[in-house]
Protein backbone atom coordinates (compact mmCIF):
# COMPACT_ATOMS: atom_id res chain seq x y z
CA UNK A 1 0.00 0.00 0.00
CA UNK A 2 1.14 3.42 -0.67
CA UNK A 3 -0.59 6.71 0.24
CA UNK A 4 -1.00 7.54 -3.89
CA UNK A 5 -4.03 5.08 -3.21
CA UNK A 6 -5.74 7.57 -0.78
CA UNK A 7 -6.04 10.37 -3.52
CA UNK A 8 -7.16 7.80 -6.94
CA UNK A 9 -10.72 8.43 -6.43
CA UNK A 10 -12.91 9.95 -8.55
CA UNK A 11 -14.01 12.71 -6.41
CA UNK A 12 -11.30 15.16 -6.39
CA UNK A 13 -13.06 16.62 -2.98
CA UNK A 14 -13.20 12.90 -1.22
CA UNK A 15 -9.40 13.08 -2.05
CA UNK A 16 -8.80 16.63 -0.68
CA UNK A 17 -10.57 15.00 2.91
CA UNK A 18 -8.32 12.11 3.23
CA UNK A 19 -4.88 14.29 2.39
CA UNK A 20 -5.99 16.71 4.90
CA UNK A 21 -6.49 13.61 7.38
CA UNK A 22 -3.35 12.66 6.74
CA UNK A 23 -1.22 16.03 6.81
CA UNK A 24 -3.86 17.16 10.54
CA UNK A 25 -2.36 14.07 11.89
CA UNK A 26 0.80 14.48 11.17
CA UNK A 27 0.72 18.31 12.40
CA UNK A 28 -0.80 17.25 15.96
CA UNK A 29 2.48 14.38 16.14
CA UNK A 30 4.46 17.13 14.91
CA UNK A 31 2.93 19.01 17.91
CA UNK A 32 3.78 16.22 20.13
CA UNK A 33 7.15 15.50 19.12
CA UNK A 34 7.98 19.25 19.81
CA UNK A 35 6.26 19.17 23.39
CA UNK A 36 8.11 15.62 24.21
CA UNK A 37 11.43 17.28 23.24
CA UNK A 38 10.61 20.86 25.36
CA UNK A 39 9.84 18.14 27.97
CA UNK A 40 13.14 15.95 28.06
CA UNK A 41 15.37 19.63 27.81
CA UNK A 42 13.46 20.53 30.88
CA UNK A 43 14.51 17.03 32.82
CA UNK A 44 17.85 17.35 31.83
CA UNK A 45 18.69 20.86 32.71
CA UNK A 46 15.50 21.09 35.50
CA UNK A 47 14.11 24.10 33.55
CA UNK A 48 10.89 24.58 35.10
CA UNK A 49 10.26 27.67 32.01
CA UNK A 50 10.58 25.31 29.77
CA UNK A 51 8.08 22.72 31.78
CA UNK A 52 5.59 25.76 31.61
CA UNK A 53 6.01 25.35 28.01
CA UNK A 54 4.97 22.27 27.65
CA UNK A 55 1.75 22.57 29.67
CA UNK A 56 0.89 25.63 27.01
CA UNK A 57 1.69 23.28 24.51
CA UNK A 58 -0.61 20.58 25.65
CA UNK A 59 -3.46 23.06 25.05
CA UNK A 60 -2.55 22.88 21.58
CA UNK A 61 -2.48 19.38 21.11
CA UNK A 62 -5.70 18.82 22.83
CA UNK A 63 -7.21 21.59 19.85
CA UNK A 64 -5.77 18.81 16.98
CA UNK A 65 -7.34 15.85 18.23
CA UNK A 66 -11.04 17.89 17.97
CA UNK A 67 -9.93 19.08 14.28
CA UNK A 68 -8.86 15.40 13.92
CA UNK A 69 -12.35 14.05 15.69
CA UNK A 70 -14.36 16.91 12.88
CA UNK A 71 -12.80 15.76 9.85
CA UNK A 72 -13.51 11.92 10.34
CA UNK A 73 -16.94 12.86 11.25
CA UNK A 74 -17.19 14.72 8.12
CA UNK A 75 -15.74 12.27 5.80
CA UNK A 76 -18.20 9.47 7.34
CA UNK A 77 -21.00 11.68 6.44
CA UNK A 78 -20.34 12.68 3.10
CA UNK A 79 -18.01 9.60 1.82
CA UNK A 80 -19.44 6.72 3.30
CA UNK A 81 -15.54 5.02 3.07
CA UNK A 82 -14.99 1.41 2.77
CA UNK A 83 -11.91 -0.61 2.79
CA UNK A 84 -8.68 1.07 2.93
CA UNK A 85 -10.91 4.73 3.55
CA UNK A 86 -12.22 3.56 6.44
CA UNK A 87 -9.45 1.93 7.62
CA UNK A 88 -7.87 5.50 7.67
CA UNK A 89 -10.26 6.97 9.62
CA UNK A 90 -10.64 4.55 12.37
CA UNK A 91 -7.00 4.58 12.68
CA UNK A 92 -6.75 8.38 12.59
CA UNK A 93 -9.18 8.41 15.98
CA UNK A 94 -7.11 6.11 17.50
CA UNK A 95 -3.93 8.01 16.07
CA UNK A 96 -5.32 11.28 17.67
CA UNK A 97 -6.40 9.63 20.93
CA UNK A 98 -2.84 8.21 21.22
CA UNK A 99 -1.69 11.13 20.87
CA UNK A 100 -3.48 13.35 23.43
CA UNK A 101 -2.82 10.84 25.79
CA UNK A 102 0.73 10.75 25.08
CA UNK A 103 0.66 14.77 26.06
CA UNK A 104 -1.31 14.44 29.15
CA UNK A 105 1.77 11.74 29.95
CA UNK A 106 4.49 14.78 28.72
CA UNK A 107 2.43 17.22 31.57
CA UNK A 108 3.15 14.88 34.17
CA UNK A 109 6.45 14.67 33.62
CA UNK A 110 6.81 18.59 33.43
CA UNK A 111 5.23 18.38 37.04
CA UNK A 112 7.94 16.96 38.38
CA UNK A 113 10.37 19.96 37.18
CA UNK A 114 8.20 22.18 38.38
CA UNK A 115 7.82 20.67 41.86
CA UNK A 116 11.28 20.67 42.40
CA UNK A 117 11.84 24.12 41.27
CA UNK A 118 9.00 24.84 43.82
CA UNK A 119 10.84 23.26 46.78
CA UNK A 120 14.18 24.38 45.17
CA UNK A 121 15.23 21.11 45.61
CA UNK A 122 18.39 20.28 43.14
CA UNK A 123 19.79 16.74 44.46
CA UNK A 124 16.51 14.93 43.17
CA UNK A 125 18.40 14.82 39.73
CA UNK A 126 21.43 12.37 41.67
CA UNK A 127 19.26 9.97 43.16
CA UNK A 128 18.60 6.87 41.40
CA UNK A 129 16.11 6.76 38.90
CA UNK A 130 16.35 10.05 37.72
CA UNK A 131 19.09 9.05 34.85
CA UNK A 132 16.72 6.83 33.49
CA UNK A 133 14.08 8.91 33.32
CA UNK A 134 15.81 11.20 30.92
CA UNK A 135 16.85 7.89 28.82
CA UNK A 136 13.18 6.33 28.63
CA UNK A 137 12.17 10.23 28.02
CA UNK A 138 14.56 10.29 25.53
CA UNK A 139 13.67 6.89 23.90
CA UNK A 140 9.82 8.07 23.90
CA UNK A 141 10.97 10.87 21.82
CA UNK A 142 12.72 9.06 19.23
CA UNK A 143 9.77 6.22 19.00
CA UNK A 144 6.96 9.01 18.06
CA UNK A 145 9.67 9.95 15.86
CA UNK A 146 10.07 7.18 14.27
CA UNK A 147 6.52 6.03 14.39
CA UNK A 148 4.95 9.11 12.71
CA UNK A 149 7.55 8.53 9.90
CA UNK A 150 6.05 4.59 9.71
CA UNK A 151 2.90 6.17 9.48
CA UNK A 152 3.60 8.93 6.69
CA UNK A 153 5.73 6.58 4.50
CA UNK A 154 3.44 2.75 5.25
CA UNK A 155 5.89 1.55 6.85
CA UNK A 156 5.14 -1.73 8.94
CA UNK A 157 8.86 -2.72 9.20
CA UNK A 158 9.16 1.33 10.38
CA UNK A 159 6.19 0.09 13.01
CA UNK A 160 7.44 -3.32 13.95
CA UNK A 161 10.74 -1.70 14.75
CA UNK A 162 8.63 0.56 17.53
CA UNK A 163 6.90 -2.02 18.73
CA UNK A 164 9.99 -4.29 19.47
CA UNK A 165 11.50 -1.15 20.94
CA UNK A 166 8.52 -0.62 23.59
CA UNK A 167 9.93 -4.12 24.87
CA UNK A 168 13.19 -2.72 25.85
CA UNK A 169 12.40 0.27 27.71
CA UNK A 170 9.60 -2.00 29.57
CA UNK A 171 13.23 -3.78 30.63
CA UNK A 172 14.31 -0.48 31.26
CA UNK A 173 11.59 0.84 33.28
CA UNK A 174 11.71 -2.18 35.45
CA UNK A 175 15.28 -1.57 36.31
CA UNK A 176 14.77 1.80 37.29
CA UNK A 177 11.66 1.18 39.57
CA UNK A 178 13.68 -1.73 41.42
CA UNK A 179 16.24 1.15 41.97
CA UNK A 180 13.68 3.51 43.17
CA UNK A 181 12.72 1.24 45.35
CA UNK A 182 15.74 0.38 46.81
CA UNK A 183 16.13 3.84 47.54
CA UNK A 184 13.12 4.69 49.57
CA UNK A 185 14.37 1.66 51.65
CA UNK A 186 17.18 3.62 52.29
CA UNK A 187 16.38 7.36 52.95
CA UNK A 188 13.55 9.05 54.77
CA UNK A 189 14.56 11.97 53.90
CA UNK A 190 14.10 12.21 49.87
CA UNK A 191 10.54 10.60 50.06
CA UNK A 192 8.53 13.25 48.26
CA UNK A 193 11.20 13.35 45.54
CA UNK A 194 11.10 9.73 45.34
CA UNK A 195 7.52 9.88 44.88
CA UNK A 196 7.20 12.32 42.09
CA UNK A 197 10.66 10.24 40.49
CA UNK A 198 7.99 7.32 40.46
CA UNK A 199 4.83 9.17 39.11
CA UNK A 200 7.15 11.05 36.42
CA UNK A 201 8.92 7.57 35.37
CA UNK A 202 5.46 6.13 34.99
CA UNK A 203 4.37 8.71 32.85
CA UNK A 204 7.24 8.48 30.43
CA UNK A 205 7.03 4.54 30.04
CA UNK A 206 3.01 5.16 29.34
CA UNK A 207 4.05 7.33 26.38
CA UNK A 208 6.36 4.59 24.91
CA UNK A 209 3.27 2.34 25.23
CA UNK A 210 1.55 4.84 23.38
CA UNK A 211 4.03 4.93 20.62
CA UNK A 212 3.21 1.15 20.08
CA UNK A 213 -0.38 1.97 20.17
CA UNK A 214 0.33 4.18 16.82
CA UNK A 215 2.74 1.74 15.02
CA UNK A 216 -0.50 -0.93 15.58
CA UNK A 217 -2.42 1.41 14.15
CA UNK A 218 -0.16 1.69 11.32
CA UNK A 219 0.08 -2.05 11.11
CA UNK A 220 -4.23 -2.10 10.78
CA UNK A 221 -4.32 0.81 8.16
CA UNK A 222 -1.74 -1.06 5.88
CA UNK A 223 -2.97 -4.47 6.06
CA UNK A 224 -5.82 -4.72 8.42
CA UNK A 225 -4.24 -6.94 10.94
CA UNK A 226 -5.89 -6.19 14.58
CA UNK A 227 -2.76 -6.81 17.16
CA UNK A 228 -4.59 -6.15 19.77
CA UNK A 229 -5.19 -9.75 21.77
CA UNK A 230 -1.94 -11.39 20.20
CA UNK A 231 0.00 -13.51 22.48
CA UNK A 232 3.78 -13.54 22.57
CA UNK A 233 4.49 -16.36 20.53
CA UNK A 234 2.11 -14.80 17.79
CA UNK A 235 3.40 -10.87 18.29
CA UNK A 236 6.90 -12.00 17.79
CA UNK A 237 6.01 -14.50 14.62
CA UNK A 238 3.90 -11.46 13.01
CA UNK A 239 6.73 -9.01 13.78
CA UNK A 240 9.51 -11.44 12.19
CA UNK A 241 7.03 -11.55 9.12
CA UNK A 242 6.81 -7.54 9.06
CA UNK A 243 10.54 -7.06 9.31
CA UNK A 244 10.69 -10.06 6.41
CA UNK A 245 8.15 -7.91 4.35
Amino acid sequence: MNRKEFSSHVSASYNLYLEDLFNQILEMGGLVERQLQTSVLSVQNADAELAKEVIQLDKLVNREEMEIDRLCVRVLARQQPTASDLRLIVSAIRIAVDLERMGDEIVKISGLVLRLADRGDLDCQNLQGYKQLVEISSRARDMLKNVLDAFTRLDLSGAAAVIEEEEHVDDLFAVAMEEVTERFKESHNDIECLLQLVYALRAAERITDHARNIAESVVYLVNGQDMRNMNDDLLADFLKSLTVN
